[in-house]
């Protein structure tokens, strides 16, 4: 799989990893194989890695936010209800108690209740509540992309680290085994008598030298490749073979097309141009809280009930309310016989008025409704229409805040467009260095290994000395050491110029 085909799979993580948020958080990591290409490496980041996870999490949070501006335009509803007790006694009404009215006691009260509410409020900053969570929605899923790419980036990065540790340790095996040659050597001709102890000696130095090498470049390659793992977001207590390996070529890219590629479509960029709208569009809802507000009201269902244990009580009371009345009756009755004219409807039969057995029975009925025979309320709205004209600089300082929000992020996105012609140039011009070292490299690795073949039959025939084989030795190790790190170096610098290009260039 090539790197080109393998960073066009990581611009597809973020989809995938939102499907699986749905799905509800992992549980364990995934299968890792024993062989790991730069392919899967990626991919299982994608999957594992916790970081990338959580910028991937946000979408979702997002997708809510845009549905909550949609649903301010639908009414809230609310149902309530509730029970209470009051004892009996006499009660106060402010300054005055029960008994400054005639009411000496009364009974303790069971009530209940019970409401169905509705509320709504729309103002102009409501409808650009909807642009503006939809615009932050685009900056989430700018922000997650660039932060698949960059993960893309850093596992290519690592995992040519590891390579490089890799192919390290198989330079350092054969200095080794070159040393050991030398050691080889120098021994049978001190055997033969034709060599002293200094030049056994001095092979073993080199030997140890090249042992203490081995040693370090192994340790060096395990330190790696737990770094590669920690990048990727798993443990793996096993041993893992990298098995893609990448080829040094000569670039054949302009550097004017480069840049444009980066300015147009880097996926940081578009992230920063998406975070540019989302606070423009805030920018915009901030300015609308100076328009009128809509706010609708109101009970749509409401009832109440009560229960007294004192029936005698509510009973007398319906007496005393029945003889009022009667009393009321009377007395107007009496006005209306001595003007000249009668009041309408006048005389009244008083005696219906009267306290009968079917307003007791209606009195004993009531209180045996109790919890849920509610008394209903008619239902209730309330349709205003406000304008703010004064609120202490509060819509004054939002609104500033919110400019200068979106002043910043015009800032953050010039600086980042700056930033990437900077480092799209520096990449480039690396990598065409890099190139070049490499065939440089390459000869002297070869000059060296010539060098190293003549002094070492120089030495077998006697007309050389150890220290001569010694430096030759030394000579071919660094060379092949240059060549090695002038490779890698190409790569790392293209995996750069790829970061910050914003595509795969393989």
């Amino acid at each position: 799989m090539s790197v080109h085909e393998t960073t066009r799979l990581t611009r597809r993580m973020a989809m995938v990893l939102v499907l699986a948020a749905f799905a509800g958080p992992a549980v364990a990591q995934d299968p890792v194989p024993a062989t790991l290409t730069l392919e899967q490496a990626i991919d299982l980041a994608g999957r594992n890695n916790p970081t990338f996870r959580a910028t991937a999490n946000d979408e979702i949070a997002s997708d809510w936010q845009v549905r909550e501006a949609f649903g301010q335009f639908i009414p809230s509803l609310s149902v309530n209800s509730g029970f209470d007790y009051q004892a009996s006694g006499t009660p106060n009404f402010g300054s005055f108690s029960a008994a400054d009215v005639g009411i000496s006691r009364t009974p303790s009260y069971f009530f209940s209740d019970y409401g169905l509410g509705i509320s709504m409020q729309l103002s102009g900053a409501t409808f650009f509540q909807v642009a503006q969570a939809k615009a932050n929605g685009r900056a989430t899923e700018a922000r997650i992309d660039a932060a698949a790419y960059t993960l893309a980036i850093d596992v290519t990065r690592q995992y040519v680290v590891t390579l490089r540790a890799r192919d390290n340790v198989e330079l350092q095996r054969s200095v080794l085994e070159s040393a050991e040659e030398s050691l080889n050597l120098a021994q049978g001709r001190f055997e033969a008598g034709d060599a002293t102890r200094i030049d056994v000696a001095q092979a073993e130095v080199t030997t140890g030298r090249a042992e203490v090498g081995l040693l370090q470049a192994e340790s060096a390659l395990e330190t790696e490749k737990v770094r590669l793992l920690q990048q990727i977001g798993i443990d793996v207590d096993r041993p893992i073979e990298l098995t893609s390996e990448f080829e040094v070529f000569e670039p054949q890219w302009e550097l004017a097309t480069l840049m444009d590629d980066a300015l147009r479509a880097h996926p940081q960029l578009a992230s920063l141009r998406a975070s540019e709208s989302a606070a423009s569009a805030g920018s915009r809802a901030a300015k609308m809280s100076y328009l009128p507000r809509l706010s609708l009201n109101g009970n749509l269902a409401s009832g109440r009930i009560r229960r007294t244990n004192d029936l005698d009580y509510l009973i007398a009371q319906g007496r005393s309310s029945a003889a009022n009345q009667i009393e009321n009756c009377q007395f107007l009755n009496q006005i209306s016989a001595g003007l000249s004219t009668p009041l309408p409807d006048r005389p009244e039969d008083c005696s219906t008025l009267a306290f009968s057995a079917a307003d007791e029975a209606a009195i004993r009925s009531s209180n045996d409704g109790f919890p849920f025979g509610y008394n209903s309320n008619p239902m209730f709205l309330s349709l205003t229409v406000s304008l703010p004209i004064l609120d202490g600089f509060t819509r004054e300082r939002q609104v500033q805040e919110a400019r200068v929000a979106a002043d910043d992020a015009r800032h953050d996105r010039r600086a980042g467009e700056l930033a990437r012609r900077a480092e799209v140039t520096a990449a480039y011009n690396e990598l065409m260095t890099a190139y070049r070292t490499v065939a440089l490299q390459e000869r002297n690795a070869a000059a060296a290994e010539e060098q190293l073949f003549l002094a070492r039959e120089r030495y077998r025939l006697g007309a050389g000395s150890i220290v001569e084989l010694a430096q030759a030795q030394e000579t071919k190790a660094l060379a092949d050491q240059e060549r090695l790190d002038s490779v890698y170096s190409f790569h790392e610098n293209l995996a750069a110029l790829e970061a910050a290009v914003g595509r795969p260039l393989r």
